[in-house]
């Protein structure tokens, strides 16, 4: 469904005596029109038409209860005739565009449905196929009249090398969300549909749109579905195939209305630039006390040559911003005392000798790209630490460098000055993974952490 400019007004005026005479077919047709402006599969010229093989969910009541079936139509055009199994047209059959098997009906919440609009298919002139939602109700004589239930925003790609784009993303300014992935539902409104994404349901303040032909092209005009509601502006952003990045942002506070397409103008003209990775820079402060959960002693967990006991635990740091951090404390897999803990009297988080490990906090879709401590123990020449990706099953006949894999920019190197911040810049690190600050040789010890994470698209 689609259209080039603003509102539009009710397609047909049907006759009143009509309205509510029901008409009972074993198999039923009915013919579906479409509201002025944007409704429906697409547009040609300024028309807004229906495709054949269209579908539609027709919901009739029957013995109580709503049923959803679905009708097909052969033809296209402005109005178009589908068919269906046999249902009883009158006042109580509404409808959906697009077909979804699993939408319902009921009279207090409307129609409910799933769907994803955070990702986009877009095609010249137009937006893609079943991409536009919209509601109808049967208003006599057969005819079921649709109304649109979202809007659009349209732009003319004038970039010079539209074909190498990969995707265009489309970003409100002030975070309110412009489409949803999951549930939602339709309230016909008296011809006035009021769409409300669930609860459950991911709101987006970002849409991802890509071409459903092979490539974009410059000069071609896109539509892209939106809620409606007002935005604090609205930023287009074209990406290439290395991630780099040409932006442009608009300012002007944007009142989106139901059934309405606003234009963004032209969208060209612009440099690419390196994409700059959205950061996540956490600081984690060991000075006081130690906070519940925390061993707060050396040798906290002992064991015996026969029987190591590792000192393996998961504790959590409160943090400030409201979220809470998993680290965890271990040893080497042959350790007989466990020797990582909170020490408020050494001043830090303590690791008291080599081969004891802090595993940092793993953030999804983030990954770990920078590692720094501040360290509260004395001076020693002798104290160093590395990042590794595992932790060691013993330490006996091998070498530090030989039981882990260090990560790169995390090999091992000396910690050895009081109050002196060490830093580790990390590459090739995955996100949602756990790696592991270790002692690889006599203790280190650290009164604050800064972790500095990076997204991952």
């Amino acid at each position: 469904m689609k259209k080039i400019m603003t509102f539009i007004t009710a397609a047909l005026a049907l006759a009143a005596c009509e309205k509510n005479r029901p008409v009972s077919l074993p198999g039923t047709e009915l013919t579906a029109t479409l509201e002025t402006g944007v409704t429906k599969s697409h547009i040609d010229g300024n028309k807004v038409l229906w495709d054949a093989n269209d579908e539609i969910c027709v919901f009739s009541l029957t013995d109580g209860a709503y049923a959803n079936d679905k009708f097909i139509t052969a033809d296209g055009g402005a109005s178009a005739v589908f068919k269906g199994g046999g249902i009883t047209l009158d006042e109580n059959v509404y409808a959906l565009f697009p077909y979804d098997a699993s939408a319902s009906f009921d009279l207090t919440t409307g129609i409910g449905f799933q769907a994803d609009y955070t990702e986009q298919k877009v095609v010249n002139g137009s937006f893609g196929p079943k991409i536009n939602l919209a509601a109808g109700k049967y208003s006599g004589q057969k005819n079921i009249g649709f109304k649109n239930a979202g809007a659009f925003l349209s732009f003319k790609l004038t970039q010079e090398r539209a074909d190498t784009i990969r995707r265009i993303e489309i970003k409100s300014n002030d975070g309110t969300p412009l489409a949803f992935n999951g549930t939602a539902a339709i309230q016909w409104n008296e011809g006035a549909p009021v769409l409300t994404p669930a609860p459950g349901a991911e709101q987006s303040d970002v849409i991802k749109i890509t071409p459903s032909a092979e490539t974009f092209a410059t000069g071609d005009t896109y539509y892209v579905w939106v809620l409606p509601g007002e935005y604090n502006g609205i930023t287009v952003t074209l990406i290439s195939p290395t991630q780099m990045t040409a932006v442009k942002a608009g300012e002007s506070t944007l009142a989106i209305a139901r059934n309405q397409v606003v234009n963004l103008g032209e969208i060209g003209g612009l440099t690419f630039k390196a994409k700059e990775a959205e950061k996540k820079a956490l600081h984690f402060d060991f000075s006081g006390e130690p906070q519940e959960g925390w061993p707060a002693a050396d040798k906290w967990k002992t064991g015996s040559a026969d029987n190591p006991v590792p000192g393996d635990t998961l504790v959590v740091y409160c943090h400030s911003d409201g979220n809470d951090y998993k680290f965890f404390l271990t040893d080497v897999g042959n350790a007989m005392q466990a020797r990582v803990c909170w020490d408020k009297a050494k001043g830090g988080l303590v690791w008291y000798a080599g081969w004891r490990y802090v595993g940092l906090p793993a953030l999804e879709r983030f990954k770990l790209v920078r590692v720094s401590g501040v360290m509260c123990l004395g001076t020693n020449s002798k104290r160093k630490a590395g990042v590794v990706e595992n932790v060691a099953p013993t330490n006996v006949d091998i070498s530090i460098e030989d039981a882990h894999v260090f990560v790169s920019g995390g090999e091992s190197t000396g910690w050895t000055t009081k109050d002196e911040t060490y830093t580790f810049n990390l590459e090739g690190t995955k996100a949602n993974t756990r790696y592991y600050l270790l002692c690889t040789a006599t203790s280190i010890g650290v009164s604050s952490l800064d972790l500095v994470y990076e997204k991952v698209e």
